[in-house]
């Protein structure tokens, strides 16, 4: 699927602007957030040198990405499923087919 795409289009609408509204209002993001917080509290108090943090950042914004990029394909599929379903066409059970379908 193209990346200009009106599917494409509706995701990066509802993920970067519904979205936001959403988690802040859901608990358990809140929550998860808050361990993190402590987390980071934790990195801050161990004085670490520069050089460790930054390779620290770089690997938990890498681990980020790879999240957010999970779920961005997750709801593009979950639209295709939908869309599918709707024009009345089989589901495909195969990875191969499933891969060609986003």
């Amino acid at each position: 699927m193209e990346k200009d795409s009106a599917l494409y289009q509706l995701m990066d609408t509802r993920m970067n602007g519904v979205m936001n509204g959403i988690v802040s209002g859901d608990g358990e993001y809140q929550a998860i957030l808050r361990e993190s917080d402590i987390y980071s509290g934790e990195l801050d108090r161990m004085d670490l040198s520069k050089e460790i943090r930054l390779l620290i950042d770089r690997y938990v914004s890498e681990q980020n990405a790879l999240g957010s990029r999970y779920g961005m394909l997750a709801y593009l599929l979950g639209f295709s499923d939908c869309k599918a379903m709707f024009l009345g066409k089989c589901l495909p059970t195969d990875a191969k087919e499933m891969n060609t379908e986003l």
